[in-house]
């Protein structure tokens, strides 16, 4: 290979960036496989980088990378922490392809990617996949006490959880039931419906949520009787947090699913310009891994970590438990099926 020369007016002769990139492999790998991680498309790799790597150099490099993505995350032991709680949600990557994924926080408010699995819908063979090898890595809470599992309403994650985690505390994202609510009222009632699950949501201690959720029910019964028929059932889901006594200031975080979501939109943006999925080889696990680390990297710790310790004694198998029963229909005006399309989607909410 030549090279280029080309002379500034006054500072003489320039090396090109992109004769320097081609002439270090190892420079070319890590340049390709940032691109790639941030977004840009293989396709568009040899454009940006003036041709000193060809697509299927620049395809072959990314492929290398995310392979070592994924042994990664699915080689990282996970007994090396001691857990307090697990997010679980899905996301689709086409209409026949959804990703279920689990993210814990362990006592120190410390986030970490745990693991996913890949299957043609969020049923409960793929949610039971995952949690039996989240298990089979380590995954388990201290002895005496019970994790907290976060999900939204999906029935299959429900069921998953029971099976495999029974003693686990479940605690339904209140966004979820929030939005479903609003679509089952008239437009001039949902402020105040509004007001009512911000009440909610605020609410510290078992006392005070009771009080808010009866005020909750109470308006909903009023404007649509089969709403707060479903909205009562799932009363035990939607207060497993507040029976335990712990602070208004962890509120936030365990109330809702809205950690995790926010990990699958990060993990959105390394992947978005991706058109197709082949799921014949292993490029949806490769593209996972490398996705979800790069979304991980960003990760701090909870806010108000200090206040963990309460929540970790309210989870002990000594402390009363709030026994979250695990409810019927997971939306208010439809079916499972449709739920498990609404829950697992494709775009962050």
């Amino acid at each position: 290979m030549r090279r280029p020369r080309v002379r500034h007016e006054t500072e003489g002769e320039v090396k090109l960036a992109t004769y320097a990139a081609a002439s270090s492999p190892q420079g070319l790998f890590e340049q390709v496989v940032a691109a790639v991680a941030q977004g840009l498309p293989v396709r568009g790799v040899e454009r940006a980088l003036d041709g000193a790597v060809s697509r299927s150099g620049a395809s072959r490099m990314w492929a290398e990378k995310s392979r070592e993505q994924l042994e990664l995350l699915r080689g990282r032991p996970l007994d090396d922490a001691d857990w307090l709680s697990v997010f679980l949600d899905g996301v689709w990557l086409t209409r026949e392809l959804c990703v279920v994924v689990a993210v814990g926080i362990d006592t120190e408010g410390n986030k970490r990617v745990l693991d996913f699995e890949q299957g043609p819908s969020e049923n409960i063979t793929t949610v039971e996949a995952l949690l039996k090898r989240l298990r089979s890595r380590g995954l388990a809470a201290k002895a005496g006490r019970r994790l907290l599992v976060l999900r939204d309403g999906s029935s299959a994650i429900a069921a998953g959880v029971r099976r495999l985690w029974p003693d686990a505390v479940q605690q339904e994202c209140l966004v979820h039931a929030h939005s479903n609510l609003r679509d089952a009222v008239r437009k001039r009632d949902r402020a105040d419906l509004d007001l009512r699950f911000k009440a909610l949501r605020e609410a510290q201690g078992k006392a005070a949520g009771e009080e808010a959720f009866e005020d909750l029910m109470e308006f909903v019964s009023e404007r649509n009787a089969a709403a707060a028929l479903a909205l009562g059932a799932r009363r035990d889901v939607l207060l497993a947090f507040h029976r335990m006594e712990v602070p208004s200031t962890l509120n936030t975080t365990f109330l809702s699913t809205n950690l995790i979501e926010n990990v699958l939109r990060n993990w959105r943006e390394a992947t978005g310009n991706v058109k197709r999925w082949n799921e014949k080889q292993d490029m949806v696990p490769r593209w996972m891994a490398a996705g979800l680390l790069w979304a991980e990297a960003g990760f701090r710790k909870i806010r108000h970590a200090e206040d963990l310790p309460r929540l970790a004694a309210a989870l002990s198998t000594s402390a009363p438990s709030s026994s979250p029963a695990i409810a019927g229909s997971s939306s208010f005006a439809a079916s499972d099926s449709a739920d498990q399309q609404e829950t697992c989607r494709s775009t962050g909410r």
